[in-house]
């Protein structure tokens, strides 16, 4: 990694999805911790980006337009895609982002059916109280586990209070018992549909999406990512985490290396929420991981 002493943030999330912080104080925080830049890149959701790019003006942060938006190549497999330097307020590409958060709430309204059914107690109306923006899975996570009357039950499934992350993985995610799929577009069209808006298409997280921890080793599975390049995936975001800095490390060795062999652009960022969630603290303050400037400046250069 690049060793400039001025860091980023290029994964981050608002109120306007699954955040705890306005883009307001979320701009304001990365301040406060002396980032240089960061991106704003709420689920299926641009409306926190005039606050956010205004509050970064005022304070100095580099506000970069971004989305985050979901894809599923089959019925097992999950991938979230990085639009950065969007043209955000193109109409057509609102609205379609307002269908992709309509779908996520005709989902969100069977998942908590089938959490009713299951044994657990979480109301719709609670859910619209607690989403500002995006319905996603934290939410739904988030109400179960502080509903005081699924206590003894979740004590039972887990043996503890489980976190949100715990809990998705255990019947949420494609395959768990609450689990439904929702009309979505492919791969190929979220990758289109970025370059659209004149955007950089980068895959978020390919330490979770194209690796997975067996028996206590990391396995790597990227028979998928050479269809992402032929539809024109920009790039990978290698300096993101796993569980811990040593699986962490052999990810970001690893696609390094296939950026470098692929010629993808390198992205960084901690997926900051803020709310009940996997992701690491604003620019990585609770982790090892630093993500350099530089790597902006590269991403930059692709415009």
């Amino acid at each position: 990694m690049a060793t400039n002493s001025r860091t980023i943030d290029l994964h981050t999330h608002t109120v306007f999805s699954d955040g705890a912080l306005s883009p307001g104080e979320l701009v304001q925080k990365a301040k406060n911790i002396g980032l240089a830049a960061i991106s704003i890149t709420d689920h299926d959701n641009i409306d926190g980006l005039e606050e956010g790019i205004r509050a970064g003006k005022k304070l100095g942060i580099e506000v970069v337009p971004g989305v985050e938006i979901t894809s599923y190549p089959n019925t097992t497999q999950e991938f979230h895609f990085l639009g950065f330097f969007i043209n955000w307020k193109n109409k057509s590409f609102q609205k379609t982002l307002k269908s992709f958060q309509e779908e996520r709430r005709k989902r969100a309204e069977k998942v908590i059916n089938n959490l009713n059914s299951l044994g657990y107690k979480i109301d719709f109306g609670d859910l619209g109280v607690l989403a500002r923006g995006t319905i996603v899975q934290p939410h739904i996570a988030w109400l179960v586990i502080n509903n005081t009357q699924n206590k003894d039950r979740l004590i039972r499934d887990f043996g503890k209070i489980p976190t949100t992350g715990d809990f998705i993985v255990k019947y949420l995610i494609p395959g768990a018992p609450a689990y439904e799929p929702r009309e979505t577009i492919a791969p190929k069209e979220a990758i289109e549909l970025i370059h659209a808006v004149r955007g950089i298409a980068i895959l978020a997280h390919p330490c979770w999406s194209l690796a997975k921890k067996q028996e206590g080793e990391i396995i790597f599975n990227e028979d998928y990512l050479s269809n992402l390049i032929k539809f024109g995936l920009d790039g990978l975001e290698v300096y993101a985490h796993r569980e811990t800095q040593e699986d962490t490390k052999l990810c970001v060795e690893h696609f390094e290396k296939i950026c470098q062999k692929e010629n993808l652009l390198i992205s960084g960022g901690s997926d900051y929420h803020g709310f009940g969630s996997a992701g690491k603290a604003l620019g990585f303050t609770d982790f090892y991981l630093k993500v350099s400037y530089e790597v902006l400046e590269d991403l930059k250069s692709k415009i």
